[in-house]
């Protein structure tokens, strides 16, 4: 019988690092099952849970869908206990998959790897342990990781940053030439104010008065980036933006972020990806203020972009809690395009740091994956 593979995936943007390494590995005849979502389900040959089950962030705002999660952590649990894949694939999502990982060998699982390891750098470092103890391999998107895992069980290895492979096709595009493809013949800058409906209703109340301010200042249409069912939120920022909604079509953000003059993007992934793209840009968050609270209490890094903490410095500005106003935005804004260039050489800095020479991430994670299988 071919050797099985169980994936547990918990957000859409472990699920995109994650499809490019499930098409190689089936290609090697492995049997996949796990968690899915909309890019993945058809790659698995047992699909057992919709991935949005147990999406969520924040340390308040998950309170609601603890029943869900509950209910399709049982789910995989059992299917494990029964079926007995021969490998176990955890993706990212700790709050799941660590306790998935420490129950692993109990349900019959005789070997596990982690693939977008815990941030055990910026806070709860002491997860890293049962990472250590119990995982045969760590895949590791971060260079500077090394430096926190020591395992005791099995391997450490650093595949290179999972959207640097994805991206890379639409870095290559002119942006003027991506300006026209995008049906935009005017230069624009691009907003992004999150992809929940909390982290939406929180910034949206400062880009009502911003998005005007900057037209009269820099002369440039934003375009905001959202989805659909934020929809009776965006359009309060109409006739000043264009609202430009990727349920249909996700790429079209990478595109409409690579043919911007600039960025205000939320921070999180979508930033991330906006430096990798070159776009200059500034980044903000708002969080509860409980919250917040707690945050400013458990979490021990410098900076909230993650280009910033793998350069080490302030490439890209940051407008957290208070210091997210509509003068601030404009302020840094003006510092920003005065110093383009600089933050583009810090980008590029970036990309050769998150890709090792040589192979593609999803090509070393599978050939990782599949050695592990055949050990």
């Amino acid at each position: 019988m071919a050797p099985s593979l169980f994936v547990s995936v918990g957000d859409p943007s472990g699920e995109r690092a994650l499809e490019p390494v499930l098409r190689r590995v089936r290609t090697e005849g492995i049997r996949t099952a796990g968690l899915f979502g909309r890019l993945t389900e058809k790659l698995m040959d047992e699909p057992v849970a919709d991935l949005e089950t147990i999406n969520a962030t924040g340390l308040l705002e998950v309170l609601p869908k603890l029943p869900s999660v509950w209910r399709t952590k049982k789910k995989v649990e059992n299917h494990l206990k029964e079926k007995r894949p021969d490998l176990l694939l955890l993706v990212d999502a700790p709050g799941f998959n660590l306790p998935l990982l420490k129950k692993a060998r109990g349900l019959g699982v005789p070997k596990v790897a982690y693939f977008i390891l815990p941030q055990v750098w910026a806070w709860k470092e002491g997860r890293k342990k049962v990472l250590e103890e119990e995982a045969d391999l760590l895949l590791s998107v971060l260079p500077f990781e090394r430096r926190y895992y020591s395992p005791k069980r099995g391997r450490f290895v650093f595949v290179g940053h999972p959207s640097v492979e994805r991206l890379e096709p639409v870095l290559s595009e002119d942006p003027s030439k991506v300006r026209s493809r995008v049906g935009l013949k005017e230069d624009y800058f691009v907003v992004f104010l999150g992809s929940r409906a909390n982290e939406v209703k929180r910034h949206l109340p400062v880009f009502e008065k911003a998005l005007p301010a900057a037209v009269k200042e820099f002369g440039l249409r934003p375009v905001v980036l959202a989805f659909r069912r934020f929809k009776p939120l965006v359009r309060r920022l109409r006739p000043t933006a264009r609202i430009v909604y990727l349920d249909e079509n996700p790429d079209l953000g990478y595109r409409l972020i690579r043919g911007a003059r600039f960025g205000w993007i939320k921070s999180g992934t979508t930033a991330f990806e906006a430096a990798l793209l070159d776009l200059p840009h500034l980044t903000f968050y708002r969080l509860s203020r409980p919250t917040y609270w707690l945050a400013k209490r458990l979490v021990k890094v410098p900076f909230v972009h993650l280009a910033n903490l793998v350069l080490e410095e302030r490439a890209v500005p940051e407008l957290l809690q208070e210091e997210l106003t509509v003068s601030n935005l404009l302020e840094e804004t003006y510092r920003l395009l005065g110093n383009a260039d600089h933050q583009r050489d810090n980008f590029r800095i970036l990309r050769k740091l998150l890709r090792p020479e040589g192979k593609r991430t999803s090509q070393r994670v599978a050939e990782e994956l599949l050695n592990l299988l055949k050990g």
